[in-house]
């Protein structure tokens, strides 16, 4: 039987559960495209116990996919009334089949879009997995956008996924003295998009405890996303103090018993005055996040940042000089670029870096010609419209399309992903970067002070306040920002010895010796007195 075959054409096992005969008959990328995931049971769990404190008849779940979660409401008894929306005719079909709407149980199912229904329905009780959609992908209805900021009084950031418009309206449409238990990713607390949704939750009171799943474990089996569980409650009161829930890894409470009274999760109350003066959550949630010591910045009284070039089309636009070659276009008419972080083995990258990538067969040119084509160039534009590259989400928010974004070549670099670490590059050679790496520009310091200031964003020492400016994904992979690097608090190195200055500027001019790479203890002992410096 084939396991793309839709769920009609399928043989029914009785033994299998409407999750697994979904996951069969769903292709993958589909459900990606539609945020489809399944809650894990224990999490599942944990916020029936939550919305079961209030002994709710009502129960709302507005994107209900195969039932799960009102099925196990159902056999726990939370509930009486249940309405379930999905904009998704197969997996509702399963719901339909699973879930009893005999005895006490009564079940509504409504096939259409949970946002863009009717507002004044109240609820009991609202638990929820809503699906997860990036902005690019999602094109939410402009007007439903509208009608969200207004209920919530906030100005949502149109890079906000999916999930964070649901949050609002589940908690609009939560009756007085109600709960709610949403599960969705833990990026929004430390992203930008998500300052909005914790001014929302903590203004309004509504945000009473958080879950959140430690990184380094997958919350879902077919998604590379972490997990944070929202319980709300709409007292019509202010909540000062919020309840945090950190379950560490390889630590799966199934109950919200087990969360508040299991050895291995780290709990506390946290004041919500204190939350909502937090850019980033997740160290916060760990482990207190210490005052800046005296003699201490903000990164950004020191640089400016932007994020790389971003071309929508990479394939497209960046090439080698072999395919270049072939399509008769000159690399002399191209931009230098570096496309991808492995191409950046060493903390500084020279112009004898870039030409070994060049002669190694590298994509390390950027299609951007001027304004007077050449016939070749022109051929190559009229390629790419055929191809559909002008519609892509990048270039057709452009005037000219195939013209990239006007930028000058930054003099550092940041790696936007990075594990364990987070990487600073000293761009010697003076090309420019793609969105694998931000871009720093110096303000007022000296050539010197931006060698040595690269030399001390590599240390050990400057991790801790890096890492405190990230955005932890799945596994442990690290984001930042061009925004977060401005918040990174380090010593003002403006006031620092002019020795230890030099002397970290030497060591970013040294040349790595052996495949050990860079002395990283000299660097550190360098670090350290400049630590001890700033301190005096």
């Amino acid at each position: 039987m084939d396991s793309q075959a839709p769920l009609s054409e399928q043989q029914t096992d009785a033994t299998l559960s409407p999750e697994i005969l979904f996951t069969r008959s769903a292709n993958l990328t589909r459900r990606k495209k539609l945020g489809q995931f399944f809650t894990p049971p224990a999490y599942a769990n944990i916020m029936v116990d939550w919305i079961a404190g209030v002994s709710p008849r009502s129960v709302l779940d507005p994107a209900i996919g195969t039932g799960l979660l009102i099925d196990i409401c159902q056999k726990r008894g939370v509930g009486r009334r249940f309405t379930g929306y999905d904009i998704d005719q197969e997996p509702l079909q399963l719901a339909k089949a699973r879930l009893a709407e005999e005895g006490p149980f009564h079940v509504d199912f409504l096939e259409c879009d949970f946002l863009a229904v009717d507002w004044e329905a109240r609820f009991d009780a609202i638990i929820a997995n809503p699906p997860y959609i990036m902005h690019r992908d999602h094109h939410l209805n402009a007007k439903i956008a509208d009608d969200i900021e207004r209920w919530s009084g906030q100005r949502l950031s149109r890079r906000s996924n999916l999930y964070i418009y649901f949050v609002i309206k589940i908690c609009e449409q939560l009756a007085q003295g109600g709960r709610a238990a949403i599960l969705i990713p833990a990026e929004w607390m430390s992203a930008n998009y998500g300052q909005s949704l914790k001014t929302y939750l903590l203004r309004r009171g509504l945000l009473s405890g958080l879950v959140t799943i430690d990184h380094a474990g997958h919350a879902f089996k077919d998604n590379m996303s972490t997990a944070s569980i929202l319980l709300i409650e709409k007292t019509g009161r202010p909540n000062p103090m919020v309840k945090s829930f950190y379950v560490p890894q390889a630590s799966e409470p199934a109950s919200l018993a087990a969360l508040e009274q299991g050895p291995a999760i780290i709990r506390q109350t946290l004041r919500s005055d204190l939350l909502q003066s937090r850019k980033k959550w997740d160290i916060l949630l760990r482990q207190p996040v210490k005052s800046p010591a005296e003699g201490h910045i903000r990164l950004g009284e020191l640089v400016t940042t932007k994020r790389g070039i971003a071309t929508g089309a990479n394939r497209y636009f960046l090439m080698s000089r072999a395919q270049a070659e072939n399509l008769g276009l000159d690399t002399a008419r191209m931009t230098c670029c570096v496309g991808k972080t492995a191409q950046v083995a060493d903390t500084v990258f020279a112009q004898v870096d870039f030409e070994r990538l060049a002669e190694a067969g590298q994509a390390c040119f950027l299609f951007n010609p001027p304004s007077d084509l050449t016939t070749t160039e022109a051929a190559y534009i009229r390629q790419g419209e055929a191809a559909g590259i002008p519609l892509k989400y990048g270039p057709r928010t452009k005037p000219i399309w195939y013209a990239a974004e006007a930028r000058q070549p930054a003099p550092i670099w940041a790696s936007t992903f990075g594990r364990g670490q987070m990487r600073f590059i000293y761009n010697k050679a003076g090309v420019k970067a793609l969105t694998c790496f931000h871009s720093l520009y110096a303000k007022t310091l000296d050539p010197i002070q931006t060698r040595a200031l690269v030399a001390l964003l590599n240390s050990d020492a400057m991790q801790e306040a890096i890492i405190a400016q990230v955005r932890v994904l799945a596994s442990g992979l690290m984001k930042l920002e061009p925004r977060d690097i401005l918040d990174i608090v380090m010593p003002d190195i403006r006031l620092v010895s002019h020795d230890i200055i030099i002397g970290l500027a030497d060591w970013l001019d040294d040349t790595p010796s052996g495949e050990g790479g860079r002395n990283k203890v000299a660097l550190e002992r360098l670090a350290v007195q400049l630590f001890a410096s700033s301190s005096n």
